[in-house]
């Protein structure tokens, strides 16, 4: 299956979603916020999940940072 780069602020959302993609049989890389998100592209997810809007480095950015 696929390994999944869930970038979320909300801890609550991001474990349900987690869960959810985790029994679907994903691998899942859960991240807190844009920074650590980034700093999990080293493991190469196959598709990468993020909320836009969270403090300090919104997921915009995020996107942005991956795509430069």
């Amino acid at each position: 299956m696929a390994r999944i780069l869930l970038i979320d602020d909300d801890t609550s959302l991001r474990e349900v979603v987690r869960y959810i993609l985790a029994e679907a049989g994903h691998e899942v890389l859960p991240a807190a916020d844009g920074h650590e998100g980034l700093a999990l592209m080293d493991r190469d997810p196959d598709l990468v999940i993020s909320d836009i809007r969270m403090p300090g480095l919104d997921g915009m950015e995020v996107l942005r940072r991956i795509l430069a």
